[in-house]
């Protein structure tokens, strides 16, 4: 009776196995690109839910009878399509991020990209921001769509900086170069993203009185913008993978 007290008094077999550091190694490995793909796949539910939202309020009746139902529902589909656009970013070449523990650079940039996104669906929300005139509508639209603009540049280059080829092995120079390419083009289709946005947001705050003479040809501009940008990222995602598959 002694003796098995005493052999079962030695070791606490119970205790959790002491983390190693290859076993925390194989978790950076993935870490930096898991943090980006779980917080932007968190930051689309929110915005689909404000999108769903301003959706269900365009379908209810115009706060103003002068406010065109047409415009605001493109606004609607300008929005959707900056969701899909920068999700189909992070989707396409998030894998490729290198090891690493995220800085609060990695944190702040997504996280105001999401702020943004669910801006340019709360301004089509009248319980939310409740605009007196159509114009102003326009304004804070375009403006908030020129600030997520300048946020997907910060973002594209956060990610080209992260990118370097001496952090990989050299078979893989080709694929990452070609990304890194169309990262820089991806960083020009941003900015004119913004650089488009800003000027209909100032237009409609300093010439008001003929907003509606061009703000069908300014929102038709910033649809194909979106949808040139989402068609690149389906681009890249197909030679990527062909380069891959390659090796």
């Amino acid at each position: 009776m002694d003796d098995d007290i005493q052999s079962g008094s030695g070791t606490d077999d119970s205790r959790p196995h002491p983390l190693t550091p290859p076993e925390l190694h194989d978790r950076l490995r993935a870490h930096l690109a898991n943090h980006y793909l779980q917080l932007h796949t968190t930051l689309v539910s929110v915005t689909l839910a404000a999108a769903g939202y301003a959706a269900a309020g365009l379908t209810a009746p115009p706060p103003e009878a002068s406010y065109d139902r047409l415009l605001l529902w493109l606004f609607w589909v300008g929005g959707v399509l900056a969701i899909v656009a920068v999700y189909a970013g992070t989707m396409t070449g998030g894998f490729t991020l290198p090891s690493g523990i995220p800085s609060i650079w990695d944190l702040l940039i997504p996280l105001a990209i999401g702020l943004t996104q669910f801006m340019i669906f709360g301004v089509l929300t009248h319980s939310i921001a409740m605009f007196t005139t159509e114009v102003s509508v326009v304004q804070a639209w375009s403006f908030s769509m020129a600030l997520l603009g300048l946020l997907a540049v910060a973002a594209i280059r956060r990610a080209k900086y992260l990118i370097r080829t001496e952090d990989y092995h050299d078979a893989l120079n080709d694929a990452l170069t070609y990304y890194k390419t169309r990262l820089s083009q991806d960083t020009r289709g941003a900015s004119l993203l913004a650089l488009i946005s800003s000027g209909g947001g100032a237009g409609a705050l300093f010439w008001p009185a003929a907003t509606r003479s061009w703000v069908y040809p300014f929102v038709a501009i910033v649809l194909v913008v979106l949808g040139i940008g989402l068609q690149r990222h389906y681009v890249t995602g197909r030679e990527l993978r062909r380069r891959l598959n390659s090796l």
